[in-house]
Formats: structure tokens, C-alpha cells, sequence
């Protein structure tokens, strides 16, 4: 196997140890995807119970919501507003969007 070594620090980002003969470098492009308020939604519940939730800022029927995601059983959300106070069960149809404001 022919390897040689490379100079490179751990910053930049490329190969950083070996550079095997004939590998193409990795392309420099953004992993970022935006998603839709259901993708969102089922990402958000599959979060194991010991991570901490995020706190989201939720579109329903018109009204802005500031809470956390804390479960979703088939077609219902239930969010905890106020972060502390109880969960208040809604729709999923009524959502309307999704962003994530605190990780």
C-alpha cells in the first residue's frame, strides 16, 4: 500500500494524516437541508428522553408559540409553553411551521 504523508493541520479541514494515491478530495459544499414543518416535527420527537429539548418557535393556526416538543402520538402535538407549565395537547393539521431557536 503506498501512503505518504501529508502536512496539513487538523484546521484546514482536508486529509489531514495520509493522502492515499488517487483519491479525489472531498468538495467543499454546505450539509445544511431545510426541512418542512412535519419533517421537523418527527425529527424533533425521535429525540431520546435523557437530550435535552430545543426550544422552538411553533406557527399554529396563526399564533406564535415559544416552547419545547415534548411528544407526538399520531396526529397530536403536545407542547410545553412557558417551560414549566403543563402540556397543551394540539393538531398536527393546524401546523403551519417550525423553527428551532435554542439547541
Amino acid at each position: 500500500m503506498d501512503v505518504k504523508k501529508v502536512n496539513l493541520p487538523c484546521a484546514v479541514g482536508k486529509r489531514t494524516v495520509y493522502d492515499m494515491k488517487g483519491h479525489v478530495p472531498f468538495p467543499d459544499k454546505s450539509i445544511s437541508r431545510s426541512y418542512s414543518a412535519e419533517e421537523l416535527v418527527e425529527l424533533l420527537s425521535r429525540l431520546p428522553a435523557f437530550a435535552p429539548k430545543p426550544v422552538c418557535k411553533f406557527t399554529i393556526n396563526g399564533r406564535t408559540l415559544f416552547g419545547k416538543l415534548e411528544h407526538k402520538k399520531e396526529s397530536n402535538l403536545y407542547i410545553r409553553h412557558k417551560f414549566g407549565k403543563k402540556v397543551v395537547q394540539y393538531d398536527m393539521k393546524q401546523l403551519q411551521a417550525v423553527d428551532i431557536l435554542k439547541y
